[in-house]
């Protein structure tokens, strides 16, 4: 086994990957443990060749640095007993590094029993600097809550946000873009990116019906690896009900108490197992809750609402009527605000009237959104109102309505109020 070690390790130093497309995100090298957790197909690998091409750039020899794929089918084999083996493989091909700091990446170490107990054992030593990553149902259980627990400097990484999917297509996103006529490629890629989300896989598809193949898979994925088989689930039928449900009413008020009474006939679910399955969808990253904004702690978890990790997977659901529908559009402002880790609510007041988005920041509200396909005649008022009663409730001098194609600024009731379109509201996000 040592051997395959050997030729794993030297194989990436020979023919390591250099071309790739960098993204937003980067690590603080210390004495922590760096843990970089996301959906399973986000780029989680490619960002460590960025890192590791960085290292080197600042002077870091090559040979200073470790770096193993433990999906590699020659290490399938692999188990936590062996991964001494290793350290032994590295410091036999490079005796010269024995005393001296090196950089260790671990890719998908989840994937080996006890891997825990082995990085715990390289973070006592000091001496080294440990990266590891892994979809985020296996690491974020209880090796990292618990084993591993102040160790540990957690980067939550995501599909390509919208400007990185822009770099990622080679777009040049230049000063004062939404009036040139280089506006209308942009809205032709939002189109796109809002339909087939931010996999970067799938954004290099041309085909629509090849990017639907790949996120069905993707989701197959998730299903089978990440859950059924890391928690022996038998009742495959009920998952899969559970997922169809949360995709059909996506960017909801929901509860799971709801899916119950609705296939208790069909399933005679149990509750425990019903909670257990929305649990584990959570902790991969296909799932998200959003909270009422309350001051009563208890409510935010009573009151909430569910949104999908990434628009593709909503568009495998045959959807019918407009291009853009509102719920979609929703979504893909959470996963936008998301992907920025801020810290998010929805409001409702005492008499119903809702905003879509409330942007907190040390434990204040900042921002405002509501979130519509289009202003009509119809929605305007309640769009309206749902947003004033948010910015009267926090004192908000200014708010914000998205839309899929209008702009305009005017005031209502003392407030100002922004329309903006969803792809330039999405470039201007910081």
């Amino acid at each position: 086994m040592k051997d395959e070690i050997k030729q794993v390790l030297i194989e990436w130093q020979e023919e390591r990957i250099k071309n790739f497309f960098n993204r937003d995100y980067s690590l603080d090298y210390s004495d922590e443990i760096n843990t970089v957790i996301g959906i399973r197909r986000c780029g989680k690998t490619y960002f460590l060749f960025q890192e590791i091409e960085k290292l080197i750039d600042k002077g870091i020899p090559p040979s200073h640095i470790l770096y193993i794929n433990f999906d590699d089918e020659r290490l399938a084999e692999f188990k936590g007993s062996q991964l001494q083996l290793v350290l032994d493989a590295y410091f036999e091909l490079y005796p010269e590094n024995t005393g001296e700091q090196v950089y260790f990446f671990f890719d998908e170490i989840q994937s080996i029993d006890n891997w825990h107990l082995f990085v715990k054992r390289l973070y006592e030593r000091k001496r080294f600097r440990i990266v590891i990553t892994g979809s985020s149902a296996k690491l974020l259980g209880k090796e990292i809550a618990t084993e591993l627990r102040g160790r540990t400097l957690t980067l939550h990484f995501f599909p390509l946000n919208f400007k990185e999917f822009l770099g990622f297509k080679g777009f040049d996103l230049k000063p004062n873009i939404e009036y040139s006529q280089d506006r209308f490629p942009l809205i032709g890629y939002a189109s796109e990116f809002i339909k087939f989300g931010g996999f970067p896989r799938v954004a290099q598809e041309e085909s629509a019906h090849r990017k639907k193949s790949i996120l069905k898979d993707y989701l197959d994925m998730i299903i089978f690896r990440d859950i059924v088989e890391r928690y022996d689930i038998r009742n495959i039928h009920l998952l899969r009900a559970i997922i169809n449900y949360l995709l059909a009413n996506f960017a909801s008020e929901f509860s799971v108490n709801s899916f119950i009474k609705k296939f208790k006939k069909e399933y005679q679910p149990n509750k425990v197992t019903v909670f257990n399955y929305f649990s584990y969808l959570e902790e991969t990253g296909f799932l998200y809750y959003l909270p009422l904004f309350s001051f009563k702690v208890h409510q935010r978890y009573i009151n909430k609402k569910n949104y999908i990790g990434d628009n593709g997977f909503i568009n495998l659901l045959a959807f019918r009527g407009m291009e853009i529908s509102g719920r979609l559009l929703e979504n893909l402002i959470f996963t936008e605000l998301n992907k920025r880790e801020k810290t998010l609510f929805y409001y409702k007041d005492s008499r119903g009237y809702e905003c879509d988005f409330l942007i907190t920041e040390e434990e204040s509200v900042k921002d405002a959104i509501q979130v519509t396909h289009k202003l009509t005649r119809e929605n305007r008022e309640r769009e309206i109102r749902g947003l004033l009663s948010a910015m009267k409730a926090f004192s908000l001098p200014k708010g914000v309505i998205i839309t899929s194609d209008q702009s305009e600024t005017f005031r209502e009731s003392g407030f100002d109020i922004q329309v903006i379109p969803y792809w330039q509201w999405m470039i201007q996000l910081h």
